[in-house]
């Protein structure tokens, strides 16, 4: 295909699952590519988006942001990874939170609808939207249980395991904020994970 981290994402998901998608080369033809400085953001909570956004380079977070102003960290995207809100891309209502830049980012973005017209004439675009809203779905539902049956530390030592590559990059603030515990309480954590010791909560 060609450099395009979403054509590259599709390739992934064709070969996963068996599926051959017709009319990809329609969809290449329709990827937008844009540059976002950090605190930039792709799309804004209560703002109209019906993008699909794929990470080129950078780094991003999914943040919830309350009427005083605090924010909730819900996730990060790094290269190669895709980010939507599923109730603004269906038309549900706007956007239920932001994603902003953390660091220098470029993003390839879609309109939803683009692969909703492929879906209503292609079986294999039905699998492949079907599949991509389960994933999005058993994100979700995994980020919930954590957050209710994880300490804090548990937590912690879970996002080392799986995705190490934000423990050294994303600031600690943010990484903080994705926790649920102040930057004062994750360097506790931090602290003790590398004496070797376990820090309560």
């Amino acid at each position: 295909m060609s450099c395009w981290a979403a054509l590259s994402l599709l390739q992934r998901l064709e070969s996963a699952h068996g599926l051959a998608l017709p009319e990809v080369e329609a969809l290449a033809g329709k990827l937008q590519l844009i540059e976002l400085r950090p605190r930039e953001a792709a799309f804004w909570q209560g703002a109209e988006c019906f993008d699909i956004h794929v990470v080129r380079t950078g780094l991003l977070k999914q943040t919830y942001t309350e009427e005083d102003g605090s924010e909730w960290i819900k996730s990060f995207t790094g290269p190669g990874d895709m980010f939507a809100c599923p109730m603004a891309i269906t038309g549900q209502s706007r956007a239920t939170f932001s994603s902003v830049a953390i660091e220098h980012s470029v993003v390839e973005r879609f309109d939803y609808r683009l692969i909703e017209a492929l879906a209503e004439r292609s079986l294999p675009w039905q699998k492949a939207l079907r599949l991509a809203f389960q994933r999005l779905a058993q994100i979700k539902l995994q980020r919930e249980r954590d957050l209710l049956t994880l300490s804090t530390r548990e937590l912690y030592r879970k996002l080392a395991q799986s995705a190490p590559q934000w423990i050294d990059r994303v600031p600690q603030k943010d990484l903080a904020g994705f926790l649920g515990v102040t930057p004062v309480g994750l360097n506790r954590i931090i602290r003790d994970e590398i004496r070797g010791r376990p820090a309560d909560g």
